[in-house]
């Protein structure tokens, strides 16, 4: 399957003058919003193309801020910038903010193609807590970072200069355009299709009547309890919706846009969420028709769990999980993740302390999860049973030639894979039983022996 830099190796010496923005470019704009441009910007305020960054890309100053690893969003971003069709873009307004005191996380660009187009790319979810648990957030209330957004496409639409507003860093100012009747896009991948999307719905008549397209690539739509899903109506004809045929981020509390596209990936499962996996084909988005059955019911279940829950519960929840999350000092997925049984005892401790309701919704996700496992696992046990049946045949037909032992192994192969699914299934689930019991009891789990 072709992907962005097949795209980009593709039409990367075609001008946007020659083909204008489409649904591919939008994508790789959203890669780049996940770079930090930062060390790569002319402190003096000069301008600024995306080629420049390719020298600080090269020397790994150019930090890439996503969870989940690079999965080739390096490879699109520098293919991109050595280009001419994205290296001649004019970089503007680049802002990064983290501030765990107002659980914010907010980065945004604005990519400008001469005085032709100017593209707003927000930033979805970086490796830090803070901006994983603004994800949770939105189940709840209006975020900070929500708010931010709009303010930050109010000043670039009507180019509002940072320091006269006092609303925003200088790093926002942008240079005057000479042409009012500009297009402007607005877009962004995971949370930032969130941040997109909420813009869009709270600019004014005039302000979005110049924005020639919305681009929600995989993101969460919103709680009904806190922005009316009307809202929606507003942009819906100028809005277009990308999920992967594996989504769930872009299922939470899912937004209804008639414009929505299923577009096929090169990874499994919850990977697809990465732009950089999404296919291309013949200029365009590499489309499928429906997303995949096994997304279905994780979804189903996220949305009867969230919509049965009342909304200081979400708030509630939200709070005391990542208090937990943060118990040890952790402040990055990364670090969390590298904590070790150190980190992972200070967690756990920090459970006794949690609500009642808290531990209940803990509980109903470790059922939720368990029952995910055992229907993944479930499947790849019936695909063992349809290996053992074809190497039986296999087996038959090849006895007339001294070859009976090949049924033989084949059968004796997919039973022991099976055996071993289940048996990590148990483990697992007891596991997962010792622990939400011991966090309950305030005692810690007891060890077990391994073989």
């Amino acid at each position: 399957m072709d992907r962005l830099t097949d795209y980009i190796a593709w039409l990367g010496d075609v001008s946007f003058d020659a083909k204008p923005l489409n649904e591919v470019d939008a994508l790789i704009m959203c890669v780049i919003s996940y770079f930090d441009l930062g060390p790569a910007m002319d402190p003096n305020g000069g301008v600024f193309y995306l080629k420049d960054c390719v020298r600080v890309e090269n020397s790994g100053k150019l930090g890439l801020k996503i969870t989940g690893g690079d999965l080739g969003n390096s490879d699109i971003f520098k293919a991109a910038a050595e280009s001419k069709r994205f290296g001649e873009l004019v970089i503007t307004r680049f802002v990064d903010q983290l501030d765990p005191e107002k659980d914010l996380q907010f980065s945004a660009v604005v990519l400008s193609w001469k005085d032709k187009f100017s593209f707003i790319a927000y930033r979805g979810t970086d490796d830090t807590l803070v901006g994983w648990k603004e994800d949770f957030m939105i189940a709840y209330t209006q975020t900070q970072a929500q708010k931010l957004a709009v303010t930050y496409a109010k000043a670039a639409i009507n180019e509002t200069s940072a320091k006269k507003s006092g609303r925003m860093p200088a790093a926002l100012m942008g240079r005057k355009s000479r042409n009012e009747n500009k297009l402007w896009y607005i877009g962004g991948h995971s949370k930032g299709a969130n941040l997109a999307m909420y813009t869009a719905c709270m600019l004014s008549d005039r302000d979005l009547a110049k924005v020639e397209r919305v681009f929600v690539l995989d993101g969460p739509g919103f709680a009904p309890e806190v922005l009316g899903e009307d809202l929606l109506d507003r942009i819906d004809a100028k809005t277009t919706r990308i999920i992967p045929e594996y989504s769930v981020i872009g299922r939470l509390m899912e937004p209804k846009l008639t414009d929505t596209r299923i577009v096929q990936s090169a990874l499994d499962g919850f990977m697809q969420h990465s732009l950089a996996s999404w296919g291309v084909y013949h200029g365009g988005l590499a489309l499928s028709e429906m997303t995949e059955p096994k997304d279905r019911w994780i979804n189903e279940t996220l949305r009867k769990w969230i919509e049965g829950m009342p909304v200081e519960t979400r708030k509630t929840f939200v709070n005391e999980l990542f208090a937990g999350l943060m118990a040890g000092g952790a402040q990055t997925v990364p670090e969390l993740m590298s904590g070790g049984l150190a980190g992972l005892e200070s967690v756990l401790k920090s459970f006794s302390g949690f609500s009642d309701t808290t531990k209940e919704i803990l509980s109903q996700l470790k059922s939720a999860a368990i029952a995910e496992l055992k229907d993944t696992t479930l499947s790849g046990i019936k695909e063992a049973a349809m290996d053992t049946a074809s190497a039986a045949i296999s087996g038959i037909k090849e006895v007339a030639k001294g070859g009976a032992n090949v049924a033989i192994e084949g059968a004796s192969a997919a039973f022991d894979s099976a055996k071993k699914a289940i048996g990590n299934i148990l483990n697992i689930e007891r596991k997962l039983d010792a622990e939400i019991a011991a966090s309950e009891a305030g005692t810690e789990p007891a060890s077990e022996s391994t073989e």
